[in-house]
């Protein structure tokens, strides 16, 4: 049996059960919790701020219960029988159909609007291989870029909303504001948060995607719906596992079991402390048990060179390294010195190895 006499607004945010009751999706849920509220009036203003927050993180969505209760008092007004006739039947359809007709229009073209207006106004961050970049918010919170990676921000950012779009990788260490939750969208999930300091890396290039989170609390969907809402603690990580495309199959030298489509892990970390996720922002690269494919697309960033293999045998080679200040010739003789000998050929900015 969970104790929660101790509980602080977060610790209910994190409780899935007490996220089915604030969204109203549950029936079980919502009776357990309004059970546990009636018999538990001492904690009543914790949980009462839990729901708050849970209120802001969902984008001040109603619960869909109340969703549900009011729909059905406005379609089915409760007291009133009204005979109507058929002919007066067919003019209330018409005329329904003309409405919902124009509003479709009207969305349309304001969204068609909306769209242009915001392509006008967009202030966008960018970086190219080799190269990160340290960007300060107009609401005072820090992002530092790294290699390859977008951050688009709208002009009209914390008027209203904090809401920006990445590309790649960067490193959030965001302001608090209680009344303007900060989004992070990427194309394959969206993070809401208050005030804290997490890790987002979402390249198109790659197979996964991730969030790691290092203080505070943060709420994240994935764009195609799949996995609900999941909220993370500090120290875990959250990894996206996208459709791997035909010719990366291909390459594969032996059949592997097929990943989840989401996971929740802890960070890793190495005896000094240092956190592998993120310890790209401190200008080094931690590659712990990693397949030399991975590692290829962080040194072709890194030291903006491409690398191609070749022999697919070659890409399974597992490494554990730091790299600080080395070169690209330097990081290829410290791997090749390992059990995992290979050769390598540089030709301006291509790499190429093999066996």
């Amino acid at each position: 049996m969970v104790d929660r006499s101790k509980f602080n607004a977060e610790d209910f945010l994190v409780d899935s059960t007490f996220q089915q009751y604030c969204a109203g999706t549950d029936k079980l849920c919502i009776g357990y919790w309004e059970k546990y509220i009636n018999a538990h009036q001492e904690q009543a203003e914790v949980i009462a701020e839990a729901k708050k927050l849970y209120v802001i993180l969902s984008g001040n969505k109603r619960p869909l219960n109340k969703q549900v209760e009011t729909f059905k008092e406005s379609v089915f007004p409760v007291g009133k029988v009204v005979k109507i006739n058929r002919y007066l039947w067919l003019k209330i359809a018409a005329a329904i159909i003309f409405i919902i007709g124009s509003v479709l229009i009207y969305n349309n073209y304001n969204h068609y609007n909306s769209v242009k207006n915001a392509a006008q106004v967009m202030n966008t961050f960018t970086t190219k291989n080799g190269e990160r970049k340290k960007i300060r918010l107009q609401d005072g919170t820090a992002v530092l870029l790294n290699a390859k990676s977008s951050l688009s921000v709208n002009k009209g950012f914390n008027d209203q909303t904090r809401e920006v779009t990445l590309t790649g990788e960067a490193f959030f260490d965001v302001a608090h504001n209680k009344n303007k939750p900060f989004k992070v969208h990427t194309t394959d999930f969206n993070i809401n948060v208050l005030g804290t300091a997490f890790n987002v890396k979402a390249y198109p290039d790659e197979i996964t995607s991730e969030a790691t989170l290092i203080r505070g609390l943060i709420t994240m969907e994935a764009v195609n719906g799949n996995g609900g809402t999941i909220t993370l603690k500090p120290s875990q990580k959250v990894t996206f596992y996208k459709n791997v495309a035909p010719q990366l199959k291909s390459k594969l030298v032996k059949p592997t079991a097929p990943q989840p489509e989401i996971t929740i892990n802890h960070y890793t970390k190495i005896k000094d402390s240092t956190i592998v996720e993120t310890a790209w922002t401190q200008n080094r690269i931690e590659i712990y048990d990693q397949d030399f494919d991975e590692i290829k697309n962080v040194l072709e960033k890194w030291y903006n060179v491409e690398i191609k293999f070749t022999d697919p045998a070659i890409e399974k080679y597992r490494f554990t390294a730091t790299i600080t200040n080395e070169t690209i010739e330097q990081v290829l003789n410290a791997l090749k010195a390992t059990e995992n000998n290979f050769k390598y050929e540089i030709k301006g900015k291509q790499v190429i190895i093999s066996k």
